[in-house]
């Protein structure tokens, strides 16, 4: 069985011309592949191209948007810088509210202290005035009649006047006490009513600020949320890229392979036209000119066996007629050991099937085919090809095989 050396385990494991295909339907495959991988190729690399331009549109947006979310950043830091020292303002109010408090505080007990020393004051005199009068009880002027001498006149009129003048500036100095305490807890009352006007204010632009601060926030997880999807959606591009460049290089590599097998196979079909062309030409020799060696008995049978063991017996014999066709031929070697081993010719003898049959021999139907293949019974005529019958190839043919010439 002709075969072609193997180029890549990925193509080829031992092609055969007498097994499946033959070498010009191997080489129509191989130049089908190429062509199909070249379009794949193709096709991937405009799949990169576009997948190439999404990440580069991708990254601009990311771009666009760490922008957006460094300046929501700022703005959220200096919100919360107005909220710290709106905050600092409010506890610094608050301080001066507490401090007014106290302050109004003691003033209302300064209040309740003048008061009550002029309420003190106003019951001495009273009782002072009151006891003048029990004392003196014919009234002022009996009072002056009785006294002995102008001199006590004068002494009396003198303590009169200087207790009405005592009273008088008692009563005095407690209303203006009195009146100027009042017209300072006033004053701050009204300050303080006006510091709890100024809070209640900043914590109005407070709570504003606090709603900016939850604006901003809710912003900036916003963009921190699309520059993440953005960030996933580039890594998702970078690996179809990566696996597109990969996949072009695998085809690129195939397509390489593809190439060596077209040309050996280009090579191997026009080795295979030569022959049969050069076996047309050249004469044939006559059975009776074989020499059939000892062993090669055995190995006729033992690769009848592996080529069409389970055909039918026609078909045995029918693979053992093309060996010595072929020993006939003038194109191949003329003994069928020659035949059998020659170079790149039977795929059970590359595949080591051959040998293994050797070691244990084939069975009865395999060395009655040999036995009349070499007695010179042949089926097929002057065919030195075989393969599995498919519409393409025309021949004659028994069982699974059709014998044929290229």
């Amino acid at each position: 069985m002709l075969t072609v050396s193997m180029l890549t385990s990925q193509f080829f494991c031992s092609v055969t011309v007498l097994a499946d295909k033959t070498t010009e339907q191997k080489l129509q495959e191989q130049q089908q592949e190429k062509a199909q991988k070249e379009q794949q190729l193709q096709e991937t690399h405009g799949k990169i191209g576009t997948l190439e331009g999404s990440k580069t549109v991708l990254q601009g947006y990311l771009t666009g948007l760490n922008s957006d979310l460094a300046q929501v950043s700022n703005e959220l830091n200096s919100i919360e810088g107005q909220l710290s020292d709106k905050e600092d303002e409010i506890e610094k109010t608050q301080g001066e509210i507490e401090d007014l408090e106290a302050e109004i505080e003691q003033l209302q007990k300064d209040l309740e202290t003048a008061t009550a020393e002029a309420d003190e004051q106003y019951e001495v005199m009273k009782k002072r005035i009151k006891r003048l009068y029990e004392q003196n009880s014919m009234g002022p002027a009996q009072s002056l009649m009785g006294l002995k001498s102008f001199g006590e006149i004068l002494n009396y009129a003198e303590y009169v006047e200087r207790a009405n003048e005592y009273d008088q500036n008692l009563l005095f100095n407690y209303k203006e006490k009195r009146d100027k305490i009042k017209e300072k807890k006033a004053k701050v009352e009204k300050d303080k009513a006006d510091i709890e006007e100024k809070k209640k204010s900043q914590e109005e632009e407070l709570s504003d600020i606090e709603d900016l601060k939850s604006d901003a926030a809710k912003e900036q997880n916003k963009v921190k949320g699309l520059v993440n999807q953005t960030v996933t959606q580039i890594s998702g591009y970078s690996g179809q890229i990566a696996q597109a460049e990969a996949d072009a290089k695998q085809y690129e590599a195939e397509i390489q392979a593809h190439n060596a097998a077209i040309q050996q196979l280009e090579a191997e079909l026009a080795r295979e036209r030569a022959l049969a062309e050069k076996s047309r030409q050249m004469a044939k020799k006559n059975l009776s000119q074989i020499n059939v060696s000892d062993g090669e008995r055995d190995l006729l049978a033992c690769l009848i066996y592996c080529e069409a063991g389970s055909e039918p017996y026609k078909g045995q014999v029918a693979v053992g007629a093309v060996v010595m066709n072929r020993c006939m031929s003038g194109a191949f070697p003329d003994t069928i050991t020659g035949v059998i081993y020659q170079s790149g010719q039977f795929a059970p003898v590359a595949s080591g099937r051959l040998a293994a049959r050797l070691a244990q021999g084939a069975n009865e139907s395999c060395y009655n085919a040999a036995d009349e293949a070499m007695a010179g019974v042949n089926p097929v005529g002057d065919c030195l090809f075989f393969r599995t019958v498919i519409p393409e190839i025309s021949g004659k043919i028994i069982g699974n095989h059709v014998f044929y010439n290229p």
